[in-house]
């Protein structure tokens, strides 16, 4: 691929043909999903798998089915699929969306079901999430987010980390299982983290919907910036650029469809088996963003140190270390709801000196509905926009290093920044205790 003729208007087009060439699986998802809520609710219903009120933490006043999970899981899968049957043009070009990453759906959806409909114990339910999480380590996604981590401490990947008489541990195992650590760590958090945010009607359908709106212009910017070489079979086989694009848009149309059901007053709800699905989809397509080496135009060329006299020049890629994770910090800002709901129950539950699984009536969304007056659109609606402002805090950074280069530590600098001043933000006013999660007894009758 000649560098030199990619200008910017033939990666814009690039970027959009991607986008066009992914509708079916945009489509699909929205058909199938929309089509599959009405049967599986009427399951749910018939077999008693549904969320009863309690009047205390769950105040929707009745009975209400689970299994909307299993509508979007069906909903993604028949993305995936149609993409792959109907991939033309500049999506054929690109590899389809991993197996493993369908196999984690599978194992990810089953342990969320199970515990919809037989209550799984919390250690089964984090070993299913640890099967979905060793699915993605079989093509290495979201392991290189690592380098950039540890690189600039212990150097890089072809150096050794120990060296004693035979015995070499290099830098490369190192970056691996460290990668592989995190990919377990991002996959818990991630799910958890959605399941805890799943607590009113339409909030984490319709925020994962946003969320996927951000991730696709990411994942679009990706393809103008930093395209893969479609005549280098080795770096074109590397590429998640198409699946990518497949996963944000089949994710957007089934949780757009879902939401149609789950929008105040829901008639369904997503369940484990949909909140954790949420979840995992939506850290796997963040973790795609550290599978990005390697790229052979950059759009901007970053300045790197000259070569020292009598030795070979930089890389092509040099002065982008640390560039991936980055990337994958971005998307993360961008799943910032759920990660700051987590980060203020663990905070609050630690204050309160109860265990984290300990549930209360003090995350996010019910402080927020308890602002409203107990009014769920209002409630639902302002966290559509602070999820919007945060897709902008995450695309923002992303955007500058991508089209303008600049220095890597400043953006780092910003989203931690932003991220502690929002949780300090968000612990304002929050108190040691936990809400009650029994409901208080009835008054004794007047004798």
């Amino acid at each position: 691929m000649s560098c030199e003729g990619l200008t910017a208007s033939v990666r814009l087009d690039r970027a959009v043909a991607l986008l066009v060439d992914a509708l079916p699986a945009l489509a699909a998802a929205f058909v199938v999903t929309a089509a599959t809520i009405p049967v599986v609710r009427r399951i749910a219903h018939a077999t008693g798998v549904v969320d009863k009120p309690d009047m205390v933490r769950k105040l929707h006043g009745r009975t209400v089915a689970y299994l909307g999970g299993v509508g979007v899981f069906l909903g993604v899968f028949a993305g995936i699929i149609a993409s792959a049957i109907f991939a033309r043009g500049e999506l054929a070009e690109h590899p389809p969306v991993p197996f493993s990453i369908v196999l984690g759906m599978i194992a990810i959806t089953f342990t969320g079901l199970a515990d919809d409909i037989w209550k799984f114990d919390a250690r089964l339910k984090i070993a299913g999430q640890l099967v979905a999480a060793a699915a993605l380590a079989i093509d290495e996604i979201g392991v290189n987010v690592a380098v950039g981590l540890l690189a600039p401490i212990i150097g890089p990947p072809e150096q050794s980390f120990i060296h004693l008489g035979g015995f070499a541990l290099e830098n490369s195992h190192v970056f691996y299982w460290t990668g592989t650590g995190l990919v377990a760590l991002f996959v818990l958090a991630g799910s958890n983290a959605a399941n805890l945010l799943d607590g009113l009607d339409g909030l984490l359908s319709g925020i994962t919907a946003i969320m996927c709106i951000g991730l696709l212009a990411l994942s679009l910017a990706i393809v103008f910036a930093l395209p893969p070489d479609l005549g280098n079979v080795n770096e074109l086989a590397r590429s998640m650029a198409g699946a990518r694009v497949v996963l944000c848009m089949s994710l957007l149309g089934a949780c757009l469809a879902f939401l149609v059901y789950n929008f105040n007053p829901a008639s369904i709800f997503l369940g484990d088996a949909g909140s954790l699905l949420i979840g995992f989809l939506s850290v796997t397509v963040i973790m795609t963003f550290a599978n990005l080496q390697p790229f052979s135009c950059p759009y901007v060329v970053r300045t790197v140190t000259e070569a020292v006299p009598g030795t070979l020049p930089p890389p092509p890629n040099a002065g982008y270390d640390g560039y991936s994770t980055l990337l994958v910090m971005c998307g993360l800002a961008m799943f910032g709801l759920p990660i700051v709901d987590t980060a203020l129950a663990i905070i609050r539950r630690k204050r309160a000196g109860v265990p984290f699984s300990t549930p209360d009536a003090n995350h996010l969304h019910h402080r927020v509905k308890r602002s409203f007056g107990g009014r769920v659109r209002h409630a639902v609606c302002t966290l559509y926009a602070m999820e919007a402002g945060l897709v902008v805090l995450g695309l923002g950074p992303a955007l500058v290093l991508l089209l303008e280069g600049g220095r890597l530590v400043w953006p780092f600098i910003f989203l931690v920044g932003a991220f502690v001043t929002i949780l300090l933000l968000g612990t304002r006013g929050m108190g040691a205790t936990a809400a009650p999660t029994k409901p208080a007894p009835a008054p004794a009758p007047d004798a």
